[in-house]
């Protein structure tokens, strides 16, 4: 047997020398490279890959660089004879598979343009390339003559044309659809064997069909008859999406082995259509996994329903179960549990749907999912530690009284360096605090002692023009100043005003009290330090004039501003009063 060989068709590799190496996330290069592999038996596949130089700087400062595969593709020829094109995407992170037919040449021919389109795309922004002339260079690739960088993508597509000539030579010739699959009116080249025209292969009568969905030793003629009938419903079906759909077959499948072909059989005669809610290539195995944990019974009630409503379930019961990748339940306890509960109460799909949702759940995640979830979680610790090191290099930057060498990655890696590191830090912090502390505990004796000599300044003032103003007599009136709360809730009950809410700066401000001769109080007078009179105010806040009268008034006011009292320019009370010009007070 001849050993297996490797040929390169194409490698071109372009690099961009615009960008400093040592910047974050920049790429610098990109690549494309084609192989054709022989086999030991001699079949050929073609694959090829688009890569961008990355570059990269870790904790330490280290600039590193890697080539990341951004698009795959492979192509083969199978042992049956199909050529199927397989293409991974790494922004989408989907594979998608399909199998090129006669005149299929030109999905091989957008493939490789999308490919050599890829190369030429500016790393940067994905969108356009237009790099200075002397900052690209072809490393590795074929002969371009009078090589310009504007001019590339033209000068690439006599290249591609002729990998796609050497890459279909070396496959050999497509097959004709027609001639694979007689019983087929038209193939889809997307997800032949998803969609169940794979069982169509090479298959000249339904005999074959059953065989190859149900294998030759389970073959019985009731089968191929019924899989004919589903075809023919699947002609007259007008819906073109669906034309020729024929993954309903999938889903009996799934029972082979697992229940008499006879039940089969009987469920495919009670489906009257093959309008058919698909399972995913995931959820099959999860359904057949399902499946193979379910006693006999139990599948045989699920084969009696209608189809739509029992995929539609089962549909909805895997993905509770979870997919390749991450399990969410161990299905390992389902036998237990149908067994405890009993197998004549799991009546229907709904009943197995339910029973599986109560299971416990789990998170079990595959060994490649495990190891990749690892380095995530090793990259992300590392870019945490970078970043406390940063902040603790910033603040000992502060620290100007202190002789501190800057921290490095190898001694922040070490625990006792960061653990020394976290101690200075915190003793820093207490020092600034109990500075803080300090600091505010001055402020606020220096404002305490503010207040305290506003507050002697005023008391000086108010006790000064009490005895100016107490016992005072003019046109008939008396004037009392107000020396305790109760007189000012006296004077505020008998004026029916508010003048008792002001009990709270009594010696601080003056409050005098018009009394006539029969001690009646009809007129408060508020002095403040600064502006003076405030309020001129009779009952009920009447103005002055309208409670004593305008001569009345006049003197009892003259008789105030004559003790060197001046007059707010806002004062209430004031109205129909003349004042002295030498009295008034700027605002």
């Amino acid at each position: 047997m001849s050993e297996s060989s490797e040929r390169v068709l194409l490698h071109v590799k372009f690099l961009n020398d615009r960008f400093e190496p040592t910047t974050e996330g920049v790429c610098t290069g990109s690549s494309l490279r084609v192989v054709a592999r022989t086999a030991p038996g001699g079949r050929v596949s073609a694959s090829g890959s688009v890569s961008y130089r990355v570059h990269r700087t870790r904790a330490s400062g280290k600039v590193f660089r890697y080539w990341q595969t951004q698009q795959a593709f492979s192509l083969l020829r199978t042992k049956a004879g199909l050529v199927v094109l397989r293409v991974l995407e790494r922004s989408s992170r989907k594979n998608s598979t399909q199998h090129l037919f006669a005149g299929g040449e030109r999905q091989l021919e957008g493939l490789l343009s999308r490919f050599g389109t890829q190369i030429l795309l500016d790393p940067m922004d994905h969108h356009t390339w237009n790099p200075q002339p002397e900052t690209i260079r072809v490393v590795e690739g074929p002969e371009f003559p009078d090589f310009d960088a504007r001019m590339i993508q033209a000068q690439m597509i006599p290249v591609l044309r002729d990998l796609q000539s050497e890459i279909l030579r070396l496959i050999g010739d497509l097959p004709v659809a027609e001639d694979r699959f007689p019983l087929l009116e038209t193939v889809s080249f997307l997800g032949l064997a998803h969609s169940g025209q794979m069982y169509y292969l090479d298959a000249e009568d339904f005999k074959t069909v059953a065989e190859n969905v149900f294998g030759k030793t389970r073959y019985r003629k009731p089968l191929a008859r019924e899989i004919e009938r589903l075809t023919q419903c699947m002609k007259s079906n007008q819906d073109w999406r669906r034309s020729h759909d024929m993954s309903v077959l999938n889903w009996f499948r799934m029972f082979r082995g697992l229940v008499p072909v006879d039940w089969i059989i009987e469920s495919m005669r009670r489906t009257e259509t093959n309008h058919y809610i698909y399972l995913t290539p995931a959820e099959l195995v999860m359904a057949r996994a399902l499946f193979r944990r379910v006693p006999q019974p139990v599948l045989g009630r699920i084969l009696a329903e209608p189809v739509a409503q029992a995929v539609r379930v089962i549909k909805d019961t895997v993905r509770t179960i979870g997919n390749p990748q991450v399990r969410l339940c161990d299905l390992d306890l389902l036998p237990e549990l149908i067994r405890a509960r009993g197998q004549r109460r799991i009546r229907s799909s709904r009943d197995l749907e339910n029973l599986v949702r109560s299971m416990p759940t789990i998170h079990v995640e595959s060994p490649s999912l495990v190891r990749s979830n690892q380095m995530i979680g090793i990259m992300i610790n590392e870019a945490h530690e970078l970043q406390a090191m940063d902040r603790y290099n910033r603040q000992i930057a502060r620290l100007e009284d202190r002789d501190l060498p800057v921290a490095t990655w190898e001694q922040w890696k070490l625990p006792e360096f960061r653990e020394d590191a976290e101690e200075l830090l915190a003793e820093h912090r207490h020092e600034l605090m109990t500075a803080q502390e300090a600091e505010r505990q001055a402020r606020a004796e220096k404002r305490r002692q503010e207040r305290l000599a506003l507050e002697q300044a005023r008391a000086a003032w108010a006790a000064e023009t009490t005895k100016k103003l107490d016992g005072v007599c003019a046109g008939g009136y008396r004037f009392v100043v107000a020396r305790d709360a109760e007189t000012l809730a006296r004077w505020g009950w008998r004026l029916n005003n508010c003048i008792a809410g002001y009990a709270s700066e009594l010696g601080l401000d003056v409050f005098v009290g018009v009394l006539d001769g029969e001690d009646r109080v009809r007129l408060n007078i508020e002095i403040d330090w600064q502006r003076g009179i405030c309020q001129f105010l009779g009952t009920n806040n009447r103005d002055a004039v309208a409670e004593l009268g305008q001569d009345a008034a006049q003197q009892v006011l003259d008789a105030v501003i004559g003790t060197g009292i001046p007059v707010d320019d806002y004062a209430l009370g004031m109205y129909q009063l003349s004042l002295p010009e030498q009295s008034a007070v700027t605002a």
